[in-house]
């Protein structure tokens, strides 16, 4: 099975994080567009926030994942 070997996991995996990484950039965007975190601080926080939050939802669904099989 395709989904088995080493390259299917790491375009599973990688799946994975740009999905995550789209999802928690866009809700950064949505409270962006509500007026909030403009200023430079806040803008550097939250775009580790989005960087750090998808490798670690990355890992959490690659462990919730691995159970069903």
């Amino acid at each position: 099975l395709f989904l088995s070997s080493l390259i299917g996991k790491f375009i599973i995996l990688g799946l994975t994080w740009s999905f995550s990484f789209q999802a928690l950039s866009e809700i950064r965007h949505l409270i962006m567009d509500l007026g909030y975190g403009f200023e430079l601080k806040a803008t550097k926080i939250t775009g580790l926030i989005v960087i750090f939050g998808s490798v670690i939802l990355t890992v959490i669904f690659y462990i919730i994942g691995k159970n069903f099989y």
